[in-house]
């Protein structure tokens, strides 16, 4: 099956649980070079970590989004979007407006805590830096975007990652062990912003840790925590009629941002529920488009 015709099983509502996918052939973006299963950390009795990375065929370095898929960390593919919307357009959009694109696996809820995920996704930003003169890469622009859990994950990579004093423990040394994380801008959708207001979640996210570790990590890794009047500029958008992940999340991140001088647009998507459900997709897509063009100077 052409990864393109993948679509969600039904409609409509919740599926059961996916098993497996069909064998699924992949045609190369228009316009672009790809790279598929680059190895950016190799941790000791996990399998390896790997990341696909689309670049625009340009004459001069291109700017960068990496995009850190969803699954409530439990589960996600690197190289899919929500099932609802189709495969392989957005990552084909941003090619065309110039920005390349980083999709990174990560380990997920049954390997290891959302501490290791974050390890994970900073190890990949400083993978494509690292290299960025072999990719074509521009290691001054570049921004992350994240869905639903892939949100939380990649707001925290971006704002951690951005502090005047990143901090080391936070950021760990996977993969090339050093180099820059901070980003120019940061796309959340959907997601976890303050995890010290769901117990619930936290208490998944940390089994079998006690209830004090457990509210400090809820505090320690959520992005509110993170913010700073320096904090790069971010993207905040939701749907009203989320059912998944309440509104209130990104209404807490938009009025902790501003409290603290950092800049941030809060969009809510009239009738959307969770991946944009009920909304034009396509739209969605155009407005988070035209904020990287603008923020990264694509």
């Amino acid at each position: 099956m052409d990864i393109r015709e993948l679509r969600a099983p039904v409609e409509h509502g919740p599926w059961p649980p996916l098993t497996h996918l069909p064998p699924l052939s992949f045609e190369p973006l228009r316009g672009a070079r790809s790279w598929t299963g680059l190895t950016y950390a190799q941790v000791p009795g996990f399998r390896p970590l790997v990341l696909d990375l689309h670049v625009p065929q340009a004459t001069r370095p291109a700017p960068l989004v990496m995009w850190v898929h969803g699954g409530g960390w439990s589960e996600g593919d690197r190289r899919l979007v929500p099932l609802q919307w189709g495969q392989q357009e957005l990552f084909q959009r941003l090619i065309d407006a110039g920005i390349a694109v980083a999709t990174p696996d990560h380990r997920l809820i049954g390997e290891a805590a959302p501490d290791d995920m974050v390890r994970d996704l900073v190890a990949a930003l400083r993978y494509v830096r690292h290299y960025a003169l072999d990719l074509g890469l521009d290691v001054d622009r570049v921004a992350v975007w994240g869905d639903s859990a892939g949100a939380h994950l990649a707001s925290l990579v971006g704002l951690a990652g951005s502090a005047a004093r990143p901090d080391p423990h936070f950021l760990g040394r996977l993969g090339v062990g050093a180099g820059r994380t901070d980003v120019a801008a940061i796309i959340w959708w959907y997601g976890a912003s303050d995890l010290t207001v769901l117990p619930d979640l936290t208490e998944s996210l940390w089994r079998g840790v006690d209830s004090e570790a457990r509210d400090w990590l809820a505090m320690a890794y959520s992005p509110v925590s993170h913010l700073r009047a320096d904090s790069p500029s971010m993207l905040i958008m939701h749907g009203d009629q989320d059912s998944l992940a309440p509104l209130e999340q990104a209404t807490r991140l938009h009025e902790r941002a501003r409290a603290v001088g950092a800049r941030s647009r809060l969009i809510v998507v009239p009738g959307a529920d969770h991946v944009f459900v009920g909304a034009d997709i396509g739209v969605q897509w155009q407005v988070a488009i035209e904020f990287l063009q603008e923020s990264l100077g694509a």
